[in-house]
This record gives C-alpha cells, sequence and structure tokens, in this order.
C-alpha cells in the first residue's frame, strides 16, 4: 500500500480525476435539440412589426379617398381615365404596402420554416433569415411584374399594361392589410401554423381570383375569349407562383443545417 493511501489521499485523487474528466467532456459537450425562437420575445422583431403597423395605419389614413375610389370602380367599367389617374403619392403608398407586405411574409414564412422544416438555421441572427426571406418575395413580384411588361404590350397594347398593373398593385397593397393580423396572431398569440396557412391560402385565392377577374375584364372582355384569359392567367400568375415555391423551399433547405 502507498504512503498517499495511509495519508488518507486516495478520495483526493479520485475527485481530482473525476473533475479533469468532466473538464475534458464538456469541451465537446452534448448534442441536444434545439430551442425553439421565439419572435415574441426578440426587440428587432417587435419594433419592425410595429413600425408596419404604424406605417398602414397611416397609409391608410391619408389615402382613404383613394382607397375607396379604387374599391368603388373596380367591378365597374370607367369609360374616363379615372382608373390611371393615380398620383405620385398615391403610387408611393401602394410601393410602400408593397414592401410591408414582403417583410411580413418573410416573418411568417421564417417561423413556418422554423416549425415544419427539419433542421436548424445556419444564422444565429432571426432577423437575418427574415431579411433573406423578404428578399425572396421581393423578387417574386418584381419578376412577375417584369414579364407582364415584357409580354403584355406585344398583345394588348402599353395602355392597358400599366391599367393591369395598377390594379395588380393596388391588390396586393390592399393584400397587406389581411397579411398584418396573421403575423401579429403568429408572433404574438402562437397562433398554430395549420391555420396560418390556412388563412394566407385564403386570402391567396381571393387575390388571384380579383387578379382573374381584371385580367379578363381589361384584356380578353370585349372579345370574349374566356379560355384564353384562363391560359394567360396561368402562364403569368400561377407559373411564377410555383416557381417562386420551389425556389424558396430551397432557399430555406440552403439556410438550415439537417442533422
Amino acid at each position: 500500500m502507498t504512503s498517499s493511501t495511509h495519508l488518507g489521499f486516495e478520495p483526493l485523487i479520485n475527485d481530482s480525476l473525476l473533475c479533469a474528466a468532466q473538464a475534458h467532456s464538456s469541451r465537446f459537450g452534448v448534442l441536444g435539440h434545439p430551442i425553439p425562437s421565439q419572435l415574441g420575445n426578440d426587440d428587432l422583431t417587435t419594433i419592425t412589426l410595429l413600425l408596419c403597423f404604424v406605417a398602414i395605419a397611416t397609409s391608410i389614413a391619408f389615402a382613404r379617398e383613394f382607397i375607396s375610389r379604387q374599391l368603388r370602380n373596380f367591378f365597374y367599367e370607367v369609360h374616363s381615365e379615372e382608373l390611371n389617374n393615380v398620383t405620385s403619392n398615391e403610387l408611393r403608398f401602394e410601393i410602400l404596402l408593397v414592401v410591408i407586405d414582403c417583410m411580413l411574409l418573410g416573418i411568417a414564412s421564417y417561423i413556418a420554416a422554423s416549425e415544419k422544416i427539419p433542421g436548424i438555421f445556419v444564422r444565429d441572427t432571426v432577423f437575418t433569415n427574415i431579411i433573406i426571406l423578404s428578399a425572396l418575395f421581393v423578387g417574386y413580384f418584381l419578376c412577375k411584374w417584369l414579364m407582364h411588361f415584357v409580354v403584355d404590350p406585344v398583345f394588348f397594347g402599353g395602355k392597358k399594361t400599366i391599367q393591369l398593373f395598377k390594379v395588380q398593385l393596388f391588390i396586393t397593397a390592399c393584400s397587406t392589410t389581411l397579411t398584418l393580423p396573421l403575423v401579429m396572431l403568429l408572433v404574438f398569440f402562437d397562433l398554430s401554423v395549420e391555420k396560418c396557412i390556412f388563412y394566407f391560402c385564403s386570402v391567396l385565392i381571393l387575390n388571384k381570383i380579383l387578379t382573374f377577374y381584371k385580367c379578363w375584364f381589361i384584356f380578353f372582355r370585349q372579345k370574349g375569349f374566356f379560355l384564353q384569359t384562363f391560359l394567360y392567367f396561368c402562364a403569368l400568375e400561377i407559373t411564377p407562383l410555383l416557381a417562386f415555391s420551389g425556389v424558396w423551399l430551397m432557399t430555406v433547405n440552403n439556410l438550415k443545417i439537417n442533422f
């Protein structure tokens, strides 16, 4: 028996070895389940939603006459140039609401991707991922409207092309007022993603129905070509939407790490 044992140092030696082993193993850690992100506790996201709410409320207050005029003439034929008579301030109001809509959709799609797509995001900053997803929606609207400006003047002329663009811009701007409550419920009241998807699909279907009606009304009503309207709508509205869905899913997979 060694002298250290006689002196009673054996328990101290064992404790030292145990502490050293624990310190060595703590360097590597143990892989666990990631904690889901709570956007309601994120200050930057909260400030962004607050600014979006203030911007939407202010814009609607200043442009209520424009909104009332557009809604009043939406389903009726206007013989004057009233629909095309949009001031620069009203145009800026619509563009601002479209940008806000892209930001809100980016937040909603981030929450859906966090809960429904396996893996964790590579970037730790939540707002960075939201900005990337929001930029995808901005790119979607820009590409879709660019396609309209390339194709529509060839068949229908520039005047009707601009008229349809302003109608689409107005429909998208109005959709922002329906998207904001959805995102608020998602972030602050833990609305389930399934209900969120159902609500979003309802808004999207309403958006496309109104767009289809205006495409027929502006381009094909006098000619009576319903089938051509359907083909045109599928080519320039449904196809870009399906392509965007694939790009969004591919982007989310690249932003995530799958274990």
